[in-house]
């Protein structure tokens, strides 16, 4: 089968382009209807998943044990452990609630500069500080796949980017005709943008009204009465709540349902793994956590899609996990042939052509493997949410300011939510009387501020 057959665009046969769009706006307008909207519709299932969020146990576990001894800030945002030549200052265990509140965005989204001049258009922040080439190539920006994220072996260049960016937006069943055109592709844009803030929002809410509130009181109220809403499409979230002391690790229904129904839930299993681990590890004691949080802006810092796997394909057939690093190596094998042939490295026309084999080969894969016989694609998108914040962890019996700052004066600060979708290609099902189209799924959010390092599958 042709990469062009599998990769080419149906608009005939896909769902009616703007579907998506529509579905978005039914519930993330900024008029006056929206307040009286989210309170009589919240099931905008397609879009932005109800509940909130799986794979590794262990991995989340070990991060969140790592993170709960040695990683929690304090007011002044140094650590709390502290090392002083060969002795170690030892500090005894701290209840942690993992959150990463600073006005600073992450490192890897920041591109370093070598010198007192860099070329227009790129990356870098006029605010870096200049280094050596070694120290250039090290930072997080090129070890972390800069806007890309983990799983990528470098930022890539910007056009490769905005081809990523396209495509992705394509495969979620938007025409080319809107992605071309600036004022429809920004009103997308604009639109999603919206919906991913009032996600995020409802995410953290549900993860600690699962985690902390629910797991303490098995208080049956409304999940999302911590957030507010008014005429001008202001999100906020307003929680002020104190953890009593802990008894142990427990296991309750709530959280047996959550892993039995992990496509329906707004949050990844690893991702709320992450919380449970932390509030299970952490030191008996009363601790009273402060989160206000109101989104001013959004914006989608990259978009890209993965061929052929899914995070649950990749989880029932790990071999899979290693499909792309195979196909560099294919790519890899004919450069050196082309040196021993006498040439510098293969054409472009025949990278291209190994990239569409491959893609193929992993589309039917997936096919053979998915329980209705259609291809996998992952859209993964990473947005940066602009917030105005405060933010405090304290200990209710000392006072000490444990996380966060010990005043309440709002904060700018940005965080950085992953996203991802799947998508269901039925160009390759052998089901001949369904009309072929992608079918979208739900949207989940695997990770945030990288706590868990992206949360990364496909590598």
């Amino acid at each position: 089968m042709s990469a062009f057959r599998i990769y080419s665009l149906h608009l005939s046969q896909c769902r009616a382009a703007g579907e998506l769009l529509t579905e978005a706006r039914s519930f993330c307008t900024r008029h006056s209807k929206y307040s009286q909207q989210i309170r009589n519709n919240n099931n905008y299932i397609r879009l932005l998943s109800t509940g909130y969020t799986s794979s590794n146990k262990t991995t989340s576990e070990e991060v969140a044990a790592k993170t709960a001894g040695d990683d929690a800030l304090t007011a002044d945002g140094k650590t709390s452990s502290d090392f002083s030549g060969t002795t170690a200052k030892v500090i005894k265990p701290r209840p942690l609630f993992p959150w990463r509140s600073s006005p600073y965005p992450l490192p890897r989204l920041v591109k370093p500069t070598r010198s007192n001049t860099s070329p227009p258009g790129d990356d870098s922040d006029g605010n870096s500080q200049h280094m050596s080439d070694e120290e250039y190539y090290d930072s997080d920006y090129f070890t972390k796949g800069g806007p890309l994220g983990q799983g990528w072996i470098s930022p890539m260049e910007p056009w490769f980017r905005v081809v990523l960016f396209a495509s992705s937006i394509n495969l979620l069943n938007e025409s080319w005709l809107t992605i071309a055109l600036p004022w429809k592709r920004n009103e997308w844009i604009k639109d999603m943008e919206w919906c991913f803030c009032d996600a995020f929002l409802r995410g953290v809410n549900g993860m600690i009204y699962d985690t902390y509130i629910l797991d303490e009181s098995n208080d049956e109220r409304d999940r999302n009465e911590n957030i507010q809403s008014d005429e001008s499409f202001d999100l906020v979230l307003d929680l002020d709540h104190t953890i009593r002391k802990h008894k142990g690790i427990t296991e309750d229904n709530n959280r047996r349902t959550l892993d039995q129904n992990e496509e329906h839930c707004m949050l990844q299993h690893n991702l709320r793994q992450l919380y449970q681990s932390a509030r299970d590890h952490s030191l008996p004691s009363d601790v009273n956590i402060v989160l206000k949080t109101e989104p001013v802006s959004a914006q989608i810092v990259s978009m890209f899609p993965v061929f052929g796997l899914s995070r649950s394909l990749v989880q029932d057939h790990p071999n899979l996990r290693h499909s792309y690093r195979n196909l560099a190596k294919r790519i890899d094998r004919k450069n050196k042939e082309k040196q021993l042939e006498g040439k510098e490295k293969a054409n472009l026309f025949e990278i291209a052509k190994i990239v569409a084999q491959g893609m193929d080969d992993l589309m039917e894969t997936s096919a053979k493997l998915s329980d209705d016989g259609n291809g996998l694609i992952t859209i993964i998108a990473q947005v940066a949410i602009h917030c105005r914040e405060v933010f405090c962890v304290k200990d209710v019996a000392t006072g000490e300011v444990l996380q966060g700052y010990p005043d309440e004066n709002p904060r700018d600060v940005t965080h950085l939510v992953r996203f991802e979708i799947v998508i269901k290609d039925t160009h390759l099902s052998m089901d001949f009387e369904k009309k072929p189209e992608l079918l979208v799924g739900r949207w989940q959010i695997t990770d945030w501020d990288d706590l868990l390092d992206g949360n990364v599958w496909f590598t």
